[in-house]
């Protein structure tokens, strides 16, 4: 049979479990947001693929989204191999690994502390807190979810460790192995645990006991001799507690690991001197004084959340001076009372010291705080509240009562508010305009609102939404790139150039503003200059399809034709569903006489999903099908139903794509449509040279128009049209 306090813990675990999937089962009908989504998953060629080798060796090497954390690109692979492109399936992954830091937080403070009820609402506030909605509900904080997964598991292992040198275990080596290995991982999901040393000297004291700041009471001592006995080990007071040093030098290993993946997030964040002058260190350290307030005030009362919290003006003097005093205020506090409550000090100094990586001080982004850098140190804050109101109403004939009711008011608080906020983040839409209902000033969250009208193709929108952005900071160098691509998908190349170059100098390293611009001088019939732009891209990382492609378009402007094919394919190696790299390189085979090859690839790029180059690849190939000079290679029954799909696509609204579709019914031996087809395509020639913007255009649709006429009385005299 189960015994009573293993059942207890199996059904709070079951509870936890299930009121947290619950809570945020609501996340597995999420969309992306455009907030950093398309570089961790939609737009990433290296992750979106699945595992391949290739892929593997660029999550160890890259520094890509200015950050070092090669598990959490291996784990975004997986569930790219897994679900593909399903994005609920990716919320999944976020909320399972929720769930496993949320369970082992239960049984971790609940071996430690002995403690139950107190680790259980410690617990269901961590899984329940609207605070952390961010970290799960958003699919490029795979780092933090993950990562804290590490951080518990290496307290559990340091905990074994502890229990193993009271024992004087020959095990204890073993856990103090798996500790280091589970805390290199955690650093390889993200640079955040560099604290976690710190956090474990923390718990030697409380409540693991191994430093003796003070000698134990009679209780404690009763306590722990009748756990040693029942494990048949005597209790030593002082012999079996290490001494300060020696919990020093024991961390010392953490501690060099915590430097090493330090230099190496700032090194991978790409900081300098300069990037750092840009944001002077008196306005960085005020940033982070209020921030400390502005967290606490936030986890007692979490309203205003939001995905980006701006910072462009420092805080007033006022603001700062209030937040210091609240600070020396509670750490005054929790000194004042470290013998007779020490979870004062613990909850408040675990809070301190796992904000200190993301407070600004060495500033990545524009964003001054963020709810997701709650996940881990708002533990300590939870357990300062906790044990902290047992206490305040353990003097209390009513007080249990009256903690109980509290308690069950804060987690439905909890829950309805969390519920609220996981709905922000259902699409970028609404996530952002929440973002700028609570904070219309925002040129982050008005670029990123504007960002996804593009991704949706609403180019207009996007445009009005960008240039706000830009009016509230027009040296922000994303706001640039979103308006420059909007005139790049317009086709208007003349004013998306300047504004792709403006974020080009204000941001040099991007790799996909460099991109974009190159596709602009494309479209300007600048050749050699894109070229130039394409090859620097790819000198920075020669994984990139999208580069590989423009440079083959270049090179192929540029009458290179076997280059521009060499770059097509190496795009399709990269990218086997890249169907505007297989129709281009389908395009220049034809050219170059190698229809058979041409005819192969236009096959595969019809194969491939939908996307706005199908049209053409249907019409190419069908042309090639009804007017091939080879007659092997011509299909007059296949060419009338690949030809009359495009038309079906494009409406009739190019009098290119009917004319293919007259070719393919005189191949077909249908000469009457033939010559239908045709005159329709001459007509529509002449009105849209009668509708032209310019004199070469009007010559273009003029020489259609003539050509289709010649084409027209081939056909009545029933023959086909072949190329010679």
């Amino acid at each position: 049979m189960i015994g009573k306090e293993k059942l207890r813990t199996l059904l709070v675990c079951l509870a936890l479990t299930l009121g947290t999937a619950l809570l945020y089962w609501p996340v597995v009908t999420l969309d992306y947001v455009t907030l950093d989504d398309g570089i961790y998953l939609m737009n990433n060629f290296h992750v979106n693929r699945g595992f391949t080798w290739e892929g593997l060796r660029w999550c160890f090497t890259t520094s890509y989204a200015s950050m070092w954390h090669p598990l959490t690109w291996v784990s975004c692979m997986l569930d790219c191999q897994l679900y593909h492109r399903w994005l609920g399936g990716h919320h999944a992954t976020n909320l399972v690994l929720h769930i496993l830091s949320a369970l082992m937080l239960f049984l971790l403070l609940n071996r430690m502390t002995r403690a139950f009820w107190r680790s259980a609402m410690v617990t269901a506030l961590f899984a329940w807190h609207p605070l952390h909605v961010e970290s799960v509900a958003w699919l490029s904080e795979r780092k933090d979810v993950l990562c804290t997964v590490f951080w518990m598991l290496t307290l559990w292992a340091y905990l074994r460790y502890a229990e193993e040198c009271k024992m004087q275990s020959a095990k204890r080596k073993r856990f103090y192995v798996l500790a280091l290995v589970f805390f290199v991982l955690g650093l390889m999901s993200k640079p955040m645990l560099v604290t976690l040393p710190f956090v474990l000297l923390l718990l030697d004291w409380r409540p693991l006991r191994r430093m003796q700041l003070a000698p134990p009471s009679a209780r404690e001592m009763q306590n722990a001799e009748c756990r040693m006995q029942n494990k048949g080990q005597s209790y030593g007071s002082t012999a079996s507690r290490p001494a300060v040093l020696r919990l020093l030098i024991e961390k010392i290993p953490f501690f060099v690991l915590s430097i090493i993946f330090s230099v190496l997030a700032v090194k991978a964040a790409g900081l300098n001197a300069v990037s750092l002058a840009s944001f002077p260190f008196p306005h960085r350290l005020g940033n982070a004084v209020v921030s400390y307030f502005i967290y606490v005030a936030k986890t007692i009362w979490p309203q205003n959340l939001v995905a980006i919290y701006s910072y462009d003006v420092p805080w007033e003097t006022w603001q700062i001076v209030a937040a210091c005093l609240f600070l020396i205020a509670v750490s005054a506090a929790a000194l004042r009372f470290w013998k007779t409550r020490p979870y004062l000090l613990v909850g408040w100094l675990w809070f301190l010291g796992t904000l200190v990586p993301v407070l600004g001080l060495v500033r990545v982004g524009a964003q001054s705080m963020a709810d997701r850098y709650t996940y881990i140190p708002s533990i300590g804050l939870f357990i300062l509240f906790i044990w902290g109101a047992c206490d305040l109403g353990s003097g209390w004939r009513q007080g249990p009562v009256l903690l109980g009711g509290l308690a069950w008011v804060a987690l439905v608080a909890c829950v309805l508010l969390a519920g609220k906020q996981i709905q922000y983040w259902r699409n970028g839409e609404t996530l952002f305009a929440h973002n700028l209902e609570v904070d219309p000033d925002n040129f982050i969250a008005q670029n990123c609102y504007a960002a996804y009208f593009l991704a949706n193709g609403q180019l207009e929108r996007a445009r009005v939404e960008d240039e706000k952005s830009l009016r509230l900071n027009p040296n922000y160098d994303l706001a640039h790139a979103v308006l420059g691509e909007v005139f790049l998908l317009q086709g208007n190349y003349d004013q998306a150039a300047p504004e792709l170059a403006a974020a080009l100098q204000l941001n040099p390293t991007s790799g996909d503003a460099r991109v974009l611009y190159a596709k602009a001088l494309l479209g300007q019939d600048h050749p050699a200059e894109a070229e130039q732009q394409f090859a620097q891209v790819l000198a920075a990382d020669p994984v990139v399809p999208e580069a590989h492609y423009g440079l083959g378009q270049a090179l192929a402007k540029l009458g290179k034709p076997d280059e521009a094919c060499a770059q097509f394919t190496e795009a399709l190696r990269l990218a086997p569903q890249f169907s505007d790299a297989r129709l281009q390189l389908a395009i220049v085979l034809a050219k170059q006489g190698k229809t058979s090859d041409a005819i192969s690839h236009y096959r595969l790029a019809k194969d491939v999903p939908p996307s706005a180059s199908d049209v053409m690849v249907m019409n190419n190939l069908a042309w090639i099908l009804a007017a091939s000079p080879y007659p092997e290679l011509r299909n007059g029954a296949e060419a009338v139903k690949l030809a009359a799909r495009a038309c079906e696509l494009d409406r009739s609204q190019q009098p290119m794509l009917i004319g293919t579709l007259a070719a393919a019914y005189a191949e077909a031996g249908r000469y009457d449509e033939a010559v239908a087809a045709a005159q329709q395509a001459h007509d529509l020639a002449l009105k849209l040279a009668g509708n032209a913007h310019d004199a070469a255009e009007e010559k273009t649709a003029k020489d259609l128009a003539a050509r289709n006429l010649e084409l027209l009385e081939l056909y009545r005299s029933r023959h086909p049209y072949h190329e010679k």
